[in-house]
C-alpha cells in the first residue's frame, strides 16, 4: 500500500461530537482522498468515541489509537508513531478544517525545503456565531494573536506557537523526541515543543491560508480550570528551560495596575487558607455573565489571571501533584 503524503493526528479526550465534526470537515479537502490519512488518538475517553469511529464511514483512511489518559502530549506522540505520512498535521478535536487546509500546509513546507525545514502554524480563528460573552472575549484575544502572526516576514516565536493547527515533518518530530509527555495537564507542551524545534534550527512559520475554525464550547468554570493548569505547566516549563521565564506570563507577576496586584495578592493569600475561594470567584463571574456587565471583559481578564497564579503558586509549593 502506498503511504499517504499527509497524516492528520487528532488527539481527543471525552469529546465525541467534536471529533465527528472534525472528521466531517476533513471529507471536504481539496486533496485526493488517498493523499492523506487521519489518526484519532483517544486519550482514555469513555464517551463513545471509539465506538463512533468504528462505525464511521469516510472516503479517506481512518484509524484510531487508544491509550490510557495521559494528556495531549502523549496522545499526539501516540498518533505520530502510528502515522505513515511524511508530513504530520496536528489538529485539536475542536478544529473544523477549511477545504484548503491540508493543501496549504503542504505548500508552506514546499517553500521551506532547506534543511532542517519548517514547522507551520495554521490560522485558527474562534467561531463566534451564536456565542457566549466568554467566547466573544476569547475570540477577540485570539484574533489579535493571529493579526500579529500574519505580519509579513515576521518570524514566529516559541511562545506564539500553538499545536491545535500545526504541521511538522515526521522525521523532524522523531529527531527531537516528540512532545514532552511529562506535560499531562493543559498547556505549555506546545511552547516547549516549539522551543525545541527552534533550538534544532527548524523555522516556525505562519500560514494564513491553512485555516481551521476553532469551536470554543467551554463555559467559564472549564476555562478557569485551564487557566489554573496553565499556571502549573508554566512552572514545569520554566524548571525544564529556565531561560524562558522572561518570555512567559510567569515572569510578569508585577504586571498590571497596583490596585489589581494588591487585590490579587489578597485573593491568593485567602486561597491558600481556604479552598473555597476559587469557587467563590467562579460564582461571582457567573453572576456578572448573567447581568452582561459592561466591564465583563475586564473581569474575565482579572479572574483568569487569578486562576493562572493559583496554578503557578500551587505547582511551586507542590511540584508534580495533580
Amino acid at each position: 500500500m502506498t503511504a499517504p503524503a499527509v497524516s492528520v493526528v487528532i488527539p481527543t479526550f471525552e469529546r465525541c461530537s467534536s471529533v465527528r465534526r472534525a472528521l466531517d470537515a476533513l471529507t471536504r479537502q481539496t486533496l485526493p482522498f488517498d493523499a492523506y490519512e487521519v489518526l484519532v488518538s483517544i486519550d482514555g475517553s469513555e464517551d463513545g468515541t471509539r465506538e463512533m469511529l468504528a462505525g464511521q464511514r469516510v472516503p479517506f483512511s481512518l484509524r484510531s489509537v487508544c491509550r490510557p489518559h495521559r494528556g495531549r502530549a502523549a496522545a499526539r506522540n501516540a498518533g505520530a508513531r502510528e502515522a505513515r505520512g511524511a508530513l504530520l498535521v496536528f489538529l485539536d478535536d475542536d478544529m473544523e478544517a477549511s477545504p484548503g487546509l491540508l493543501a496549504a500546509h503542504i505548500e508552506a513546507h514546499r517553500s521551506g525545503q532547506e534543511a532542517p525545514g519548517v514547522a507551520v502554524v495554521g490560522a485558527a480563528p474562534i467561531v463566534t456565531r451564536s456565542s457566549s460573552p466568554l467566547t466573544d472575549y476569547l475570540a477577540r484575544g485570539f484574533e489579535e494573536r493571529l493579526r500579529v502572526l500574519a505580519q509579513p516576514g515576521r518570524a514566529v516565536r516559541f511562545n506564539e506557537a500553538y499545536t491545535g493547527n500545526l504541521s511538522v515533518r515526521r522525521s523532524t518530530l522523531l529527531q527531537i523526541g516528540g512532545f514532552d509527555e511529562t506535560f499531562r495537564l493543559y498547556g505549555h507542551e506546545d511552547y516547549e515543543f516549539a522551543l525545541r524545534l527552534l533550538n534544532a534550527g527548524v523555522r516556525l512559520v505562519f500560514s494564513p491560508a491553512a485555516v481551521a475554525l476553532q469551536h470554543q464550547e467551554k463555559e467559564f468554570p472549564a476555562v478557569a480550570r485551564d487557566a489554573t493548569a496553565r499556571g502549573r505547566t508554566a512552572v514545569l516549563f520554566a524548571r525544564k528551560h529556565p531561560e524562558v521565564v522572561g518570555s512567559l506570563k510567569l515572569g510578569a507577576f508585577n504586571a498590571g495596575t497596583r490596585k489589581w496586584r494588591l487585590l490579587r495578592g489578597v485573593l491568593l493569600g485567602l486561597t491558600r487558607l481556604s479552598g473555597s475561594v476559587p469557587d467563590a470567584v467562579i460564582r461571582l463571574m457567573a453572576g456578572l455573565e448573567r447581568r452582561r456587565h459592561p466591564r465583563l471583559d475586564r473581569y474575565y481578564a482579572m479572574a483568569l489571571d487569578y486562576f493562572y497564579w493559583v496554578g503557578a503558586r500551587t505547582e511551586q509549593r507542590e511540584p508534580g501533584s495533580e
